[in-house]
């Protein structure tokens, strides 16, 4: 669709112009919004949806067990990628009107399936509205920093989605300026890209004082480091506002409206967070797996799949806001994020955060790890970074890591980003993981 059709396109009504299944999720909000009792709305909603769902996977050779209707939820066996992997035929109900999809994923495993082509308008209709916390509507055009092709172009717009689209591979500093400038031209309030990509404009920004009309960097597709949150938010005072979710399509959590814990949408699927043997987490502060049944997918259902990212539990609902429903916060992915002690004991990089003021000497900053018990830290370092704050570094990183760690700092240009272009905390080189 070219952009001249996309601009009478636009003309259409929301619901109109984005289909039946955005209809449908808007249906749902409306009546969850008029319910006297929410919680009761949302327990009755999920009760309905688990049933469909389960006796939708009954139909499949993988869950034919579950034709037994006395088979309780919370007894069905786990699954992860690489049992979707091995069983992908057994798990199909049918590929009329489905695409197939893949995703590599925080572990780097390709995973491939199945998954109904009307989902969009359904994802589409919830992204925005949990958007809808910083003020974003469905008006707002956004400038969109990701993987575009622009043949030559420095921008192009997207008219159907209001999106000015830029290509964040090429974030030096000289086009870097162009896209806050561009985007100052155009009165864009939006920023959407991933949190690596907002930290080189805000750092951009805060170098060039460069003039923005940025309210809010809308971050997602990876964790949000504190030095990124540092300088968006503080030092910026730009909303850094983050979502959880992932290809499968089985969760989205987003921030508030007031705060930064993530709201686990029930509409979307059920949410689970649960420890190494299974168990419910339910003690605040406590770390376990994100566990997902998704809601969207009738071609190849998904019944309470592993995702192989952690977070914080916070509570069966928000303290914050009263959002109804698991909250957590602090999403790490599990691969790539252990550094291994020469002792053979294990640490993440939550352990390695540092104290705030430090960030000020740092425009950015990675792990790399080749062997157990050596860890190499390199920093981009700002103009005011010195011999004495990089001792005043590798003090405090060594006093975090308690021993059994040899730590190096070296300062670099730049960071190593992943072929997609999304940063990566912890460069970990390291094939065995015990």
């Amino acid at each position: 669709m070219n952009n001249f059709i996309k601009k009478i396109a636009r003309l259409l009504p929301d619901d109109i112009l984005f289909g039946e299944s955005f209809r449908h999720a808007k249906k749902i909000n409306c009546e969850f919004k008029e319910a006297t009792d929410k919680a009761d709305f949302i327990s009755s909603y999920q009760t309905e949806k688990l049933k469909q769902i389960i006796s939708l996977a009954g139909e499949t050779a993988f869950y034919n067990y579950l034709k037994d209707d006395s088979y309780k939820f919370e007894k069905i066996p786990f699954i992860n990628k690489e049992i979707v992997s091995n069983s992908l035929d057994k798990m199909i109900i049918q590929k009329r009107n489905a695409n197939y999809v893949t995703t590599g994923g925080s572990s780097g495993k390709t995973l491939g399936f199945y998954i109904n082509k009307n989902r969009k308008g359904f994802e589409w209709f919830w992204m925005t509205d949990n958007w809808s916390n910083v003020d974003f509507t469905l008006k707002d055009y956004r400038a969109v920093l990701r993987n575009h092709k622009l043949l030559g172009k420095k921008f192009k717009m997207d008219s159907l989605l209001r999106e000015y689209q830029y290509n964040n591979f090429s974030l030096n500093g000289e086009y870097a300026d162009f896209v806050i400038e561009h985007s100052f031209k155009n009165s864009l309030k939006f920023l959407h890209g991933y949190p690596s990509a907002a930290f080189l404009i805000g750092s951009r920004m805060k170098k060039m004082q460069r003039k923005s009309s940025f309210k809010t960097f809308l971050c997602g597709s990876e964790t949000v480091l504190p030095v990124q949150k540092q300088l968006i938010q503080e030092e910026l005072k730009i909303r850094m506002y983050s979502w959880y979710g992932h290809s499968e399509k089985l969760i989205l959590a987003a921030e508030g409206r007031n705060c930064e814990n993530y709201h686990s949408n029930p509409f979307y699927g059920i949410t689970e967070l649960v420890d190494n043997n299974g168990n419910p987490i339910t003690t605040p502060g406590q770390i376990g797996e994100l566990v997902g049944t998704g809601f969207i997918n009738t071609k190849m259902p998904f019944i309470r799949y592993k995702t192989e990212d952690f977070a914080e539990y916070v509570g069966e609902s928000c303290p914050d806001c009263g959002h109804i429903g698991l909250t957590f916060k602090h999403v790490k992915g599990r691969t790539g994020d252990k550094i291994f002690k020469s002792d053979g004991s294990v640490i993440t990089t939550t352990a390695l955060n540092l104290h705030g003021k430090l960030y000020n000497y740092i425009k950015n900053m990675q792990y790399v790890q080749e062997e157990a018990g050596v860890l190499e830290v390199r920093i981009v370092p700002e103009t005011t970074f010195s011999d004495k704050i990089k001792e005043q570094l590798l003090q405090e990183l060594m006093i975090k890591v308690g021993g059994n760690l040899k730590i190096s700092i070296t300062e670099v240009e730049s960071v190593e980003y992943t072929s997609n272009n999304k940063f990566k905390l912890l460069i970990q080189k390291i094939k065995e993981q015990a």
